[in-house]
Parts: C-alpha cells; structure tokens; sequence
C-alpha cells in the first residue's frame, strides 16, 4: 500500500490540470474595463465534460492518499 499516495498524489495533478483546461478565454470576446482603463479578459467554462473528468480523478485521487496513509487519526 506504499505506492497509493504516489498514485493518488498524480491522479489528483491531472485532476487539477484538467479542471483548469476546461475554462478558457470567452468566445464572444466579452471584457470588463477596470478603473484604471485595463482591458480584463472574462474567462468562460468552455468543455464541462474534462471539467466532470478533473474533479473525479481529483476526489479519486485524495481518496487514494486517505487510503494509503492508513486513516491513523490517533
């Protein structure tokens, strides 16, 4: 069982990579002006189905470090 953390740690990383790949930038090149007179980008949720992917591999990947180090909460 020494292994689950390793694979629940990179599980959890690709996760994470996955759930930040499912947003990008607007398609209808939508923005906010700041104060200032920046143009800020407004970011949209463009696949929801990797987003669904990521945030299982993510729980699934905690689930394994929880595993694998035993639950020793004594």
């Amino acid at each position: 069982m020494t292994y689950l953390p390793v694979v629940g740690l990179s599980l959890s990383f690709a996760g994470a990579v996955m759930i930040s790949f499912s947003f990008g930038k607007n398609l209808e090149e939508a923005h906010q002006v700041t104060q200032k007179g920046r143009i800020v980008c407004l970011a949209s949720f463009l696949h929801p189905r990797l987003f669904q992917l990521g945030m299982g591999l993510l729980s699934i990947g905690f689930l394994f470090q929880i595993v694998g180090e035993g639950w020793s909460l004594t």
